[in-house]
């Protein structure tokens, strides 16, 4: 949630001082655990489906779990706003098919389990979080310990949700092509981890809420509007969306975001898109990419390499990266496919159903803070639920900070409000 935005952030740092905070707690906890242990419950190990369609159930693996006293101390070394905590959580991997393409892929994503749960207790509600830029597939939800998975779930299923957080395609268990603000691709690992999900829960018998609640950072602020616009569009029979929490998103790829991109020099941002839209448009990478960067970019967007490993072989001014014709034709707006893969892949020309949030930061140089006045503005005309956040002057992660522990109490007002 707050780790991979920039590699000036020093990710890497902050993951060390989360796992130490983790370790310390968990020992302090230790003494307490008899009275903040889970009720017992089906070991999902033995749990397994069969077939390929979309949200079909490959296997279930336990990948942690958490008491709430160290859930709550996480918390609070991280968030300078708080929300209340009542449940430990459990934390599930699952692995499940998808589709690309018309064809099925494997994908993988966190599902966790507040406690109340697990003894019976009917959930808040479903909560799906989407996890921001990550290239690196041991960085991914239902990678143990990872914060991308680990904070959300202490967050809302601490609060008494059943928490969703898909790795996306190539990442995690998944070893598909990398799919990064790829709307069709995003939409579909979060719908059939839904589905997936609620098998799951069904065959632990653990209740499961019909009521999701979807947000998510940056690339999963993207992704948040994406997976609303699909399930508004082709609903999960029995699954409703009730409301929607966009932070820092990436919604006008062509008119805002990559042109603010260039402009602030990130390289990493830019460079994986094009990996991306390559892989995914089935197009050759060479004809937008400079020669020097097309021959390595695929292998270094391969889910195995850090986002430092990463940042270290790309030009530091990205238009560095693109052959001069490709970066004329991202300026004017001249059709390749490269542009029209961004704006295939836009996402504020429609009108939210459920209220859609959109939350920003005055002084964030990754996401331009108009992306979310643009979407705003477009899609009030088209009579969409939506309104603008505005976080103050707050940076990238500064604005997810202040962001999600009030997004979590919103949730909650919602949830406890008879009809919404």
């Amino acid at each position: 949630m707050l780790k991979i935005l920039h590699p000036t952030l020093e990710p890497q740092a902050m993951l060390r001082k989360f796992s130490i905070a983790l370790l310390v707690l968990a020992a302090i906890a230790g003494v307490l655990t008899w009275t903040l242990s889970p009720p017992s419950y089906p070991d999902p190990k033995g749990l397994h489906f069969n077939g390929q369609t979309p949200g079909s159930v490959i296997a279930v693996e336990r990948v942690g779990g958490h008491n709430r006293l160290v859930l709550t101390g996480l918390l609070m070394a991280a968030l300078p706003v708080r929300a209340p905590i009542s449940d430990g959580v459990e934390l599930l991997r699952i692995r499940y098919w998808s589709q690309a393409g018309g064809q099925p892929v494997e994908a993988s994503g966190l599902m966790a389990v507040p406690y109340r749960t697990l003894g019976g207790e009917a959930p808040r509600g479903t909560a799906m979080y989407l996890h921001g830029t990550s290239p690196d597939r041991t960085a991914s939800p239902s990678a143990p310990g990872d914060q991308e998975g680990l904070l959300p779930a202490a967050l809302f299923a601490g609060g008494g949700y059943i928490l969703l957080a898909p790795d996306y395609f190539g990442l995690g268990q998944s070893r598909a092509a990398p799919a990064y603000i790829h709307a069709q691709a995003t939409a579909a690992a979060a719908r059939d981890l839904v589905i997936a999900a609620r098998s799951v829960a069904g065959a632990m018998k653990l209740p499961f809420s019909p009521d999701l609640y979807i947000t998510g950072f940056s690339q999963g602020g993207h992704a948040t509007a994406v997976v609303q616009r699909d399930l508004e569009a082709a609903p999960i029979p029995g699954i409703t969306v009730k409301a929607a929490a966009a932070i820092s998103g990436a919604f006008d790829l062509a008119g805002i975001s990559v042109p603010y991109a260039f402009k602030h020099k990130h390289s990493l941002y830019l460079a994986y898109i094009a990996a991306s839209y390559a892989a995914q448009y089935r197009q050759p990478l060479g004809s937008v990419i400079a020669e020097r960067y097309a021959k390595v970019l695929p292998a270094l967007f391969d889910g195995n390499h850090s986002v430092d490993a990463i940042s270290a072989a790309l030009p530091a001014d990205p238009r560095d990266l693109f052959r001069p014709e490709a970066l004329a034709g991202i300026e004017t707006g001249k059709p390749d496919w490269f542009t029209q893969g961004l704006a295939a892949n836009e996402a504020f020309r429609w009108a939210p159903k459920a209220p859609l949030r959109l939350y920003y930061g005055d002084r964030d140089t990754d996401v331009s803070p108009a992306d979310s006045k643009r979407f705003h503005a477009v899609s009030t005309q088209l009579g969409g639920n939506v309104r603008l956040m505005p976080q103050g002057p707050y940076d990238h992660v500064g604005t997810a900070l202040q962001a999600v522990p009030r997004i979590r109490v919103w949730f909650d007002e919602l949830s406890a409000s008879p009809g919404t």
